[in-house]
């Protein structure tokens, strides 16, 4: 039999998928996805991998385009639940979170296996200093946060936030599989 798959493809197939090394379990006691989202960069920030402060936040265009960019986050208020970053006030994100506010932010360390997503609106945050009045401050309000780390043999935890008007709820942490290639 023969194999008609590109040599990407079977590239693709033969690379370990988020395959991370065993690392300490995360927190199961932690409960604030703000909390265990700063722990988490801290960690990454502490095993030195490299930029573990970046984020891709998506938005979405005036057509309703998925649009997507790698940014630095400048700041997590655990109180509001509120991550930060700046961006000029007539950038394309800017403008895409003028006319629709709810966005995303991802962040992927890949040294602890670790990927957090988070959902919600995104305000103007004037009370964040920047470093130049060209500079805005916008801040992602999460009203779902997803904690996911990555285990031996595709093994993985998952956990997910979501914030209602008492506080958040979460499912606490899942064992999940990723499926062979």
């Amino acid at each position: 039999m023969t194999d008609d798959r590109t040599p990407l493809v079977r590239a693709l197939i033969a690379h370990p998928v988020l395959a991370a090394p065993a690392y300490p379990p995360p927190d199961r006691t932690a409960t604030d996805p703000a909390a265990l989202f700063i722990a988490w960069l801290l960690d990454a920030l502490a095993a030195g991998g490299p930029d573990a402060q970046v984020v891709t936040l998506s938005t979405v265009d005036a057509a309703g385009r998925p649009d997507a960019r790698v940014l630095v986050l400048r700041d997590v208020d655990a109180s509001a639940a509120a991550w930060h970053f700046w961006t000029e006030p007539d950038s394309p994100k800017a403008r895409q979170l003028t006319a629709r506010p709810d966005a995303a932010l991802t962040v992927y360390w890949p040294v602890q296996g670790r990927q957090v997503r988070l959902r919600g609106p995104v305000r103007p945050s004037p009370g964040c200093s920047t470093p130049s009045p060209a500079l805005h401050c916008y801040a992602l309000h999460a009203a779902e946060a997803e904690f996911w780390q990555a285990g031996p043999e595709q093994r993985h935890l998952r956990r997910r936030h979501t914030r209602t008007a008492d506080g958040w709820t979460d499912t606490g942490w899942t064992d999940t599989r990723l499926p062979a290639n």
